[in-house]
């Protein structure tokens, strides 16, 4: 079982943190709050895995085969880092030691895919 509370927003990005188990039983949640994550169009979005123990390898596998343009994540497992970097998402992928992200260095309409 998990749990998603919107810690932040403004008009250009909004973070959601996740906390506790994503398991393959919640798949059918997990897939409802992805496909509700692509309308959310016109701002960025952070997914903060900090409290999250544990995914399951399907959902994993729907978040990565399925992330919108306009989502980021930051604090992921390491299984969800590596099939992000296999599927080209790694700019997706927010690393705070490494410096800033890519896509906060282009124009943002350019980065989430002709949002207004």
């Amino acid at each position: 079982m998990y749990r998603i509370s919107r810690i932040f927003q403004t008009s250009c990005v909004a973070i959601l943190k996740l906390a506790g188990q994503v398991t393959d039983f919640d798949v059918n949640g997990w897939s409802d709050f992805l496909k509700e994550l692509e309308g959310e169009t016109g701002h960025f979005i952070v997914l903060d895995f900090c409290d999250v123990s544990r995914v399951d390898r399907k959902p994993a596998e729907l978040l990565v085969r399925t992330l919108p343009k306009h989502v980021l994540l930051l604090n992921c497992p390491t299984g969800i880092k590596n099939m992000a970097d296999s599927a080209g998402l790694r700019e997706q992928v927010l690393e705070p030691s490494t410096g800033q992200n890519p896509c906060f260095l282009k124009p943002w309409n350019d980065s989430i895919g002709g949002a207004v």
